[in-house]
């Protein structure tokens, strides 16, 4: 299984990687000889300054729950983690490789399943808000897009999901019901209840807590998060920008929501290719097909070659022969003792 699994991560990678160059034809490098080497750089900064956020966003969590990690072994962690959720079906290995490089740390195995919840939960929350607002905003590219649904059927699509949200909201206690259930007719589950038990009540307890901490942190974990998710869904527009095409922030950002999340859901990792067709098939009513592999090309750089590489040096730091010394790692003096 862990052979498939591989095997499916390197192919859907692959293909990943090389779905601009397919669309081009193979003239993509030629066309890359006009793009200047700014903005090249500026994708680079871009990427690097939304992985730093989410650093900064991983390490005031972890400081709210009492727990000392350096920022930048904070930093490699969340590079690692990336690199784990690019290179894995549906994201799956991400939630496995942060919760173990946050116990390798030094965090206990509730409070890293806490941390990375948290972490999750405020992604929600941001796109929850973003892409309402966005779609408000971007009614007319998004209705020349998909002509044949009107205005009316954008509201109709957006009230039933608010409608769909609001019942998950109010029947929330009986899904809790539904999972304790699940759990009890669970042999396994049921002979490790009691562990369980006390894990859960660890994780309710450092919610509380993260939902009780002040305000100022509270603010700049929000802060954070909306910094890693609009540079990140920002490259995109940087570069249909610098190659002359002036498309609505908001619209750019709901097509990667929706394009991602789709090619997510397939379970090939990093989209295996789907997320670029569905771009360039989005795209097409505004970029030319000889630029749109250009577009890809510097989108993918932005957000799969460049984080594909340094996750993968920040692996090799974490996981290799060079040795994490206390300057990364800061443990408390009453751990210590």
């Amino acid at each position: 299984m862990r052979r498939l699994a591989s095997f499916a991560g390197i192919i859907g990678v692959a293909l990943a990687i090389a779905s601009p160059f397919l669309l081009s034809g193979g003239d993509v490098l030629g066309s890359l000889r006009n793009v200047s080497l700014h903005l090249v750089i500026l994708l680079a900064a871009v990427a690097t300054v939304s992985a730093l956020a989410k650093a900064a966003k991983l390490q005031l969590l972890l400081q709210n729950l009492g727990q000392h990690i350096g920022f930048f072994h904070t930093f490699a962690i969340s590079l690692a983690t990336d690199f784990a959720f690019l290179a894995s079906p549906a994201g799956a290995a991400g939630y496995a490789v942060n919760i173990g490089l946050l116990r390798r740390a030094g965090a206990p195995w509730s409070l890293a399943t806490t941390v990375v919840g948290a972490d999750q939960a405020l992604d929600l929350l941001f796109f929850a808000v973003a892409v309402p607002i966005a779609v408000f905003c971007s009614l007319g590219p998004l209705a020349d897009v998909l002509p044949q649904i009107s205005l009316r059927g954008y509201m109709v699509m957006l009230l039933a999901l608010l409608l769909c949200l609001g019942i998950v909201w109010r029947c929330r206690r009986r899904l809790f019901a539904g999972v304790h259930g699940m759990i009890v007719k669970t042999p396994w589950l049921r002979s490790r209840q009691e562990h369980l038990r006390q894990f859960l009540g660890e994780m309710r307890t450092q919610m509380v807590a993260l939902a009780r901490s002040d305000r100022r942190r509270g603010g700049a974990v929000l802060m954070f998060t909306a910094i890693q998710w609009l540079l990140r869904y920002g490259a995109l527009w940087f570069v249909l920008i610098e190659l002359g095409h002036h498309l609505p922030f908001g619209f750019v950002l709901v097509l990667q929501a929706v394009v991602l999340h789709l090619a997510q859901w397939t379970g090939i990792p990093a989209g295996g290719g789907g997320a670029d067709l569905g771009l360039a098939a989005a795209l097409a009513p505004w970029v030319s097909k000889s630029v749109m592999a250009t577009v890809l090309l510097l989108w993918r750089f932005a957000t799969l070659y460049f984080p594909l590489l340094i996750g993968m040096f920040s692996l090799f730091v974490l996981f290799g022969t060079w040795r994490v010394t206390e300057d990364f790692i800061q443990v408390p003096d009453d751990e210590a003792r």
